[in-house]
């Protein structure tokens, strides 16, 4: 009897499992496709291949007037050409039907909640090996300290000692130390605090869960992309801005008036 069970189990064509996924939220402002075409144009520009194959979650909430299912699918398929894979619709109910229609999901509105969702890139095809935080000391010279976030204990904290390479994801509930450099491609995620005690060179996202008092301090920014709390700007040594100036240089980055800001260590 049981070996039957067993039997029938391991034959199983598949097998449904939960999970967690961040994903990259449009929040869209305008149904002007020229506009939108535009920007993501501009975008694509600044940061080529950076959007290639990143899932979006497209937010309805602030249009100043409905859409119908044909401009829906037309701002779909823009998603597309810029390497984007629309997946999801965040609205008000009336737009279910139109989710259905263009072969998404529909997800309801969360006015009431702190935007969450951040860029998303794909999991790493090898793990990188942590070490829990269970405490530190602060130093004894005249240094910056970050406050520990709320609620986040000192073994949420994670410490990297290697590389972070290309197309490598770190994840860490509390805060997330790196010891060493990270590539071009690789991300970091942080429900707190992100340092980087080498080169920063792929993306940093701090305050994931939404916590806006999340800041990024770093040896050596020359990062792709910041986010703290949903905010997020992507950054270049060529753009003329306060972030080119300190390109190279030990940074803090922190998040005031819904804005990014830097500033030297």
């Amino acid at each position: 009897m049981n070996s039957t069970l067993t039997s029938k189990q391991s034959s199983a064509a598949f097998q449904l499992k939960g999970g967690i996924y961040t994903l990259t939220t449009l929040e869209l402002h305008s149904s002007c496709l020229s506009s939108l075409s535009q920007q993501l144009k501009a975008m694509s520009e600044k940061a080529p291949h950076f959007f290639q194959q990143t899932p979006v979650v497209l937010a309805l909430e602030k249009l100043p007037a409905a859409i119908d299912a044909h401009t829906l699918t037309a701002i779909a398929g823009r998603l597309r050409e810029s390497g984007m894979i629309l997946v999801a619709i965040r609205s008000s109910e009336q737009y279910k039907l139109s989710a259905d229609r263009a072969g998404v999901a529909w997800l309801p509105s969360q006015k009431a909640r702190p935007e969450k969702n951040v860029v998303m890139m794909k999991q790493s095809e090898q793990p990188i090996p942590v070490e829990s935080h269970e405490s530190a000391q602060p130093s004894q010279k005249n240094e910056t300290v970050s406050e520990p976030m709320p609620g986040a204990s000192a073994s949420e904290t994670r410490i990297i000692e290697q590389p972070v390479r290309s197309g490598q994801q770190v994840y860490a509930p509390g805060d997330l130390i790196v010891l060493s450099q990270v590539s071009p491609g690789a991300e970091l995620l942080a429900g707190g605090h992100i340092h980087v005690y080498g080169p920063l060179r792929g993306r940093a996202l701090a305050g994931v869960k939404g916590n806006p008092k999340a800041r990024i301090f770093c040896h050596r920014f020359e990062a792709e992309l910041i986010s703290i709390s949903g905010q997020y700007k992507l950054t270049c040594k060529t753009e003329q801005s306060s972030w080119s100036r300190h390109w190279g240089k030990s940074v803090l980055i922190k998040l005031a008036a819904d804005h990014l800001h830097i500033s030297r260590l």
